[in-house]
């Protein structure tokens, strides 16, 4: 846990932590449930600090072409994609290498010390409020069950009966039963964000096997452990319309389309996802649906719309931004509008979640407005304006206060927002409230008009590198830019919208501004575009997107509807 995260909580509760485990009592699937409370303090001790290189260390000690990166589940990979060996290597690629780089990393809940046994943390969609069963409760110095119980949804009722042990007795975390009813709803919420990274292990229930569930799980476990070229977005995968029917069905129930579950499944070091008897490893799901999601073209319709979308949020940090989060957010369900923020607040920078007050009394345009602001002072950027619409503003409230309730339009939403471009060069935002009044000024500088938009590209590469061709300057080695440079320069960063090592900032695997000159360059008179140029302009364009053009020439990449001026 992080020590702001940390803080928070001792300026609530004070230097001990008061916590609440339940320990499930075994039994067959005829037995009630029964069940003991556990009650226990967390007490701080110091934390252990992490003993490899740092990213940027590492960095330090490779040779051009090479980058190195954490994997989801925290291992270091390197990279090379210009390298004419192995392109990714879990090992350093100079022999010999003796930094520190594969020492195991420490949990959070080695940051803690409890009076508790161990504990698993259960993470699940639990239906309708009005459907309950009964759990029996007894004290630790009492085998009474008659003296009390508890009412539970028969959703997490299935779940525990799933989980029981027929001799052993398991300790649990289960929100339902260990956060009081009374308890302030802010209060409650730190506990929870505390509750699954101390723990074990956290299990996602999916609910009962049904609809080839077996199958789907089964599926993705294959294909993110034995096929070695499955992961290339090439590749079709070998899979019937059961197949894909199975995987379909999986994501759409209840848990995956929770806003609340996924700060669950990225809060603890081991997590496994739960389906009636059937279990799989979290990161194995998590790398499936996020290399599947690289394969548009190759999608049925439905998956692909749920699949752009639902791994917006899968993204590794940095890339899962407060931006990236709020776009998976919107396309999630909640009962409340203002979840849309808090069911991501664990997950957003500190800096940005300690100004948001959760508060379920506050307007629901209140809400998102803090989180704009939030934003806009920590990052001094003003990316969430991108999301505000004259078609969904909240009526009677700013138009710069993002409709945060309303899901995104467009399957391709993953696609469109991954990719980060900055007009302003990363300028800071200038911006202030002006109050009571709620307005906001900010600082731009208007730039060109818009002459036309072309028609939507939505074919594979190959038939859209004809429009890349097409457009290309006619004297690639000598034309020039009307601002300077190469107009080849101008049209190659265009494409890729700026993701060039040129302009990123730091340490990165984006190629030069240079060489993709020369690969695009060499593709014009190539027969066959090989694996380099597909990598390198793959994304130029998507469904909905399409280049603008600025006194003939291509300007940039508009998405969402053409436009005409």
């Amino acid at each position: 846990m992080a020590p702001t995260a940390y803080s928070e909580l001792q300026s609530t509760f004070g230097d001990l932590i008061p916590f609440k485990l339940v320990r499930l009592q075994p039994g067959n699937k005829h037995n009630p449930l029964e069940c003991v409370i556990l009650y226990s303090c967390l007490t701080p001790k110091d934390s252990i600090k992490d003993e490899r290189e740092s990213v940027s260390e590492l960095q330090k000690t490779l040779s051009d072409g090479w980058t190195v990166d954490r994997s989801l589940n925290g291992r270091y990979l390197f990279m090379s994609p210009r390298h004419s060996g192995t392109p990714n290597s879990w090992k350093h690629p100079k022999p010999g290498c003796e930094i520190k780089y594969e020492v195991k990393k420490h949990s959070v809940r080695d940051t803690f010390e409890w009076e508790a046994h161990p504990y698993e943390a259960l993470s699940c969609s639990l239906g309708t409020v009005d459907d309950k069963e009964d759990i029996w409760v007894r004290s630790l110095d009492s085998h009474d069950f008659e003296r009390s119980r508890i009412p539970i949804r028969t959703s997490l009722a299935t779940f525990l009966k799933h989980l029981r042990h027929p001799i052993q007795s398991r300790t649990l975390w289960i929100e339902d039963i260990c956060i009081d009813p009374g308890m302030a709803e802010e209060r409650a919420q730190r506990l929870k964000r505390m509750a699954w990274p101390l723990s074990e292990r956290v299990i996602i229930w999916l609910g009962p096997e049904s609809e080839d569930s077996k199958h789907a799980l089964e599926t993705l476990e294959y294909f993110n452990a034995q096929e070695r070229d499955w992961w290339r977005d090439d590749v079709v995968l070998p899979w019937n319309p059961r197949t894909w029917k199975s995987i379909s069905s999986l994501l759409h129930r209840e848990w995956f389309e929770s806003v609340w579950g996924l700060q669950d499944a990225l809060s603890c070091d081991q997590i496994v996802l739960q389906c009636g008897e059937d279990t799989i490893p979290w990161v194995d799901v998590r790398k499936s649906l996020l290399f599947l999601r690289q394969k548009s073209g190759l999608l049925p319709d439905d998956i692909r719309a749920r699949l752009f979308s639902y791994a917006q949020g899968l993204m590794a940090p940095p890339l899962a931004s407060c931006e990236h989060l709020l776009l998976w957010a919107r396309n999630q369900k909640c009962p409340d509008p203002r979840d849309k923020v808090y069911g991501v607040l664990g997950l957003l920078d500190p800096k940005i979640a300690n100004r948001i007050k959760m508060d379920y009394s506050t307007p629901v345009w209140k809400t998102y407005e803090q989180l704009v602001l939030a934003e806009m002072e920590v990052y001094q950027k003003s990316n969430m304006l991108n999301h505000c619409s004259i078609a969904t503003r909240l009526e009677g409230y700013p138009s710069w206060v993002p409709n945060l309730a309303l899901p995104v339009e467009g399957a391709n939403v993953g696609h469109l927002s991954v990719r980060r471009f900055y007009a302003s060069a990363r300028s800071s935002a200038v911006a202030n409230l002006v109050e009571p009044d709620d307005l906001l000024r900010i600082t731009g500088r208007r730039m060109a008009t818009i002459s036309r938009a072309s028609d939507d590209l939505n074919g594979s590469f190959t038939q859209n590198f004809k429009e890349i061709r097409y457009w290309t300057p006619e004297k690639p080695e000598s034309d020039m830019y009307v601002w300077g440079g190469l107009s080849m320069d101008a049209y190659v960063e265009v494409l890729v919208r700026g993701r060039t090592s040129d302009r990123a900032l730091g340490d990165n695997p984006l190629p030069s501004i240079q060489r993709l000159r020369l690969l695009l360059t060499s593709a014009l008179t190539s027969v066959k575009l090989d694996d380099e140029i597909v990598r390198a302009f793959k994304d130029c364009f998507f469904r909905e997107r399409m280049p603008l053009y600025y006194n003939g020439r291509i300007y940039g990449h508009f998405h969402e509807r053409p436009c005409r001026r």
